[in-house]
């Protein structure tokens, strides 16, 4: 028994022998093949792994060779009295891959990022490099203390299962914002022209002093503009990072302003051209902007005057010109220099759209101003680029040509906002109506068409109110759109028109966008209304009391030039609107007129203000007289010092409203205090004004009231916050005031 061991064992050892010398030379051993075979390795690597003998550097060619192959996933190295030992991780493919930990950023956003894709091999590389990736993505969202570790699973013989396990790690916080190399403008100033904010107990729980290095880019980009605006035509704008402590970074902006360059003189290649009425007209427009900057370079002013030239040559049918600027330097003067370059002619042969995987082909082709069989020109490509961006929902795009022979192919690469829809919560406390409430849901590209859904629940002390609208582009253009609306709305006004009422209606709107700042609307509308429950009975309650069906042609113009919506501080804002309920149609019969007017104007180098807003409202009717309903109110937020509806006539205690009012308020505004005026505003006003003239009183005088005070304004995550406090100066006995009022959150 003992002998048949013993040649039991001689057996296996000769035949593991034998069996290592198929897979080894003299001084090569390969270990761990099970899919693969020798012969396969052989074919992998420019060496033959069977001769006797190999050096360290044959061995490291061989390594290397093995590893350019998807085949093998990693490779041991052992050496022992110079035999060589490899130990071969075969591959697997990838059946699913999951992230784990990650709360801030969605799986998708990091999967589809990822260069390890589901049915590939494992590649040890692209899993290092997808590391890295994940860590950027973060870091751009503010987290510079992300761990990432990579762990696989088997999922079957040949597949795994791979896990990204994240640590994301608390967000990073701009402790300073440093600008080295600014002469011109202060730090204060620049501070006001970025999105980064730094770290302060105003903004400690927002998202403004996040380390978001897309901020980063965008605020170089603010500034560069910024500047060549001004007439540094050479400005060059830079960012660095540095750990202050922990989580708190210092942002350093390095500005080398160079020298302001002015314009001396602009002149045609063919002075010829400048004969041509619409050069002309288009030129002397240009002048007149130039001079106001007082000549200095403005690449913005330029870059338009070049894009009106070259519309002009397309709506000419001229494909084959494009006009250009340079600045040219003689004899210590600089001039602008106009050519109109020929191109060569191209036709437009295809047109494909790719990374649109919301919004429909045909709503962007919409919005291109060119189609195969066109000739190619790159002012039209500008122009349908701009078209594009106009979308709210695409964040950014590429326009590629590809050229075959005077053919070309066009490539739209759009970069698409995936969530263009938005459920909205949103809480709301003024002085005027109380607390409120708005629910809401709102899609800009509803079913990928470009249209505009909007849906809003809100109630507060006084109302409740539902209405759905839809913003309908008929050829999905951005300039022309309908707008239809439903609403139903219960309100409680006992406490101050002495009734409760319920409405019902629809309206309709054509919205015409002239340009960036002209807007202009007219519609239609209907709302029957139930209006009861008469806390007495007076003459001025008496005659709101019943049910009437309500028609109204409505017409608004309004002429926007502001520098931002929530808090302008340059720019006009002028409106008018127009409401007419026709005697006849109409059960109430009035027409009234609305008009504003706000301007602002920024201090140069400055982030201070002056402003001036006027306002007037005029109310007439056919019949006797103009029913509460209808007519104007005023104090709380439109005349701060007094209480809302605390100015005009009253009768029994009931407020009346009036027919006439006008208020007007100047004063100045800035951060003052607070180097973050994106973020906080302050300002100081003085407010005068009045209304009058109710047809259920006799006492109809116009008698002025006016205010002075000072507001503080707030952009917060959860909305804006306003407070302010005004002392009355000149008022009425029977008015109201209030010196304290604020609002909080999205007002409605």
């Amino acid at each position: 028994m003992v002998s048949r061991i013993k040649f039991l064992y001689k057996f296996i050892f000769f035949v593991f022998l034998i069996f290592s010398f198929k897979l080894h030379s003299s001084n090569l051993i390969i270990n761990g093949l099970s899919k693969l075979s020798l012969e396969d390795l052989q074919s992998l690597t420019s060496l033959d792994i069977e001769k006797k003998s190999f050096t360290d550097n044959e061995i490291n060619k061989i390594i290397f060779d093995l590893y350019k192959s998807d085949l093998i996933y990693d490779i041991k190295l052992n050496k022992e009295e110079n035999i060589f030992y490899l130990t071969i991780d075969e591959n697997r493919l990838v059946e699913n891959i999951y992230v784990n930990g990650n709360v801030r950023i969605e799986d998708k956003l990091i999967i589809e990022n990822l260069s390890v894709k589901k049915n590939t091999f494992l590649n040890k590389d692209k899993i290092n490099n997808d590391i890295d990736l994940i860590k950027n993505i973060y870091f751009s969202k503010g987290f510079n203390n992300v761990n990432v570790v990579v762990s696989s699973e088997k999922f079957s013989k040949d597949r795994v299962n791979l896990i990204y396990n994240i640590n994301e790690g608390k967000i990073s916080k701009i402790k300073r914002i440093k600008f080295i190399g600014n002469d011109t403008y202060s730090d204060k100033y620049l501070s006001s022209l970025i999105n980064s904010r730094s770290l302060s107990f105003y903004n400690l729980f927002t998202s403004g002093s996040n380390l978001n290095t897309d901020n980063f880019y965008f605020d170089v980009n603010k500034l560069t503009s910024y500047y060549k605006s001004k007439g540094f035509f050479n400005i060059k704008v830079n960012y660095d990072i540095s750990q202050s402590y922990l989580n708190s970074y210092i942002l350093s902006f390095y500005i080398d302003e160079g020298e302001r360059l002015k314009i001396d003189d602009i002149y045609f290649d063919d002075q010829n051209q400048v004969n041509d009425d619409f050069i002309r007209n288009t030129y002397e427009k240009f002048i007149k902007k130039l001079s106001k900057n007082n000549n200095f370079y403005d690449k913005s002013i330029i870059d338009q005057f070049l894009a009106n030239l070259n519309e002009n040559l397309i709506k000419n049918n001229n494909y084959n010109s494009v006009f250009q600027a340079d600045i040219l330097i003689q004899d210590g003067n600089n001039y602008l220099k106009v050519s109109e370059k020929k191109v060569k002619t191209e036709v437009i042969n295809s047109i494909s759209i790719y990374g649109n995987n919301i919004t429909k082909d045909k709503t962007i082709r919409s919005k291109l101003n060119f189609q195969p069989g066109d000739y190619f020109n790159k002012s039209v490509i500008d122009i349908s680029k701009k078209n594009l961006l106009s979308f709210k929902y695409i964040n950014n795009l590429d326009i590629q040509k590809i050229t075959n022979d005077g053919i070309v192919d066009i490539i739209v690469d759009i970069d698409e906002n995936k969530k263009t829809g938005q459920i909205m919560a949103a809480g709301s406390f003024s002085g005027d109506v109380g607390a409120g409430l708005q629910l809401g849901i709102k899609d800009n590209n509803i079913f990928g068409s470009g249209n505009n859904l909007d849906t809003t629940f809100l109630i507060n002390d006084e109302n409740t109110r539902f209405n759905i609208s839809l913003k309908h582009y008929p050829i999905v253009s951005s300039k022309i759109s309908n707008q239809y609306t439903i609403f139903n709305t219960e309100s409680d006004l006992k406490n101050s028109f002495g009734f409760e009422s319920e409405e019902q209606g629809a309206s309709y709107s054509l919205n015409f966008e002239y340009n960036e700042n002209i807007d202009v609307s007219s519609g239609l509308s209907y709302k029957h209304s139930n209006r009861h429950s008469a806390l007495k009975s007076t003459s001025a309650i008496n005659d709101n009391i019943g049910k009437f069906d309500i028609y109204t042609i409505d017409l608004s113009l309004k002429y926007d030039s502001t520098n931002d919506f929530l808090y302008p501080t340059n720019g006009a804002l002028n409106s008018m609107y127009i409401e007419y309920s026709p005697d006849g149609i109409s059960d109430d019969n009035y027409f009234k007129v609305l008009l504003r007017s706000d301007l602002y104007r920024k201090f140069k180098n400055s982030d201070r203000f002056l402003f001036l807003s006027n306002d007037i409202g005029l109310a007439e009717t056919s019949n006797n007289k103009l029913k509460t309903t209808y007519a104007y109110s005023l104090g709380g937020l439109n005349f701060k010092g007094f209480d809302y509806r605390g100015i005009g006539p009253k009768l029994d205690g009931i407020y009346l409203g009036g027919n006439r009012f006008f208020t007007s308020t100047v004063g100045i505004g800035g951060s003052f205090l607070f180097d973050d005026k994106d973020n906080i505003s302050t300002k100081l006003f003085y407010t005068v004004g009045s209304l009058w003239d109710s047809d259920y009183t006799s006492q109809n005088d116009l008698n002025l009231r006016s205010s002075v005070g000072v507001s503080l304004d707030v952009l917060t995550e959860i909305g804006p916050i306003s407070f302010s406090y005004a002392i009355p100066i000149e008022k009425n006995d029977q008015d109201t005031t209030r010196e304290f009022n604020f609002t909080i959150g999205t007002s409605f």
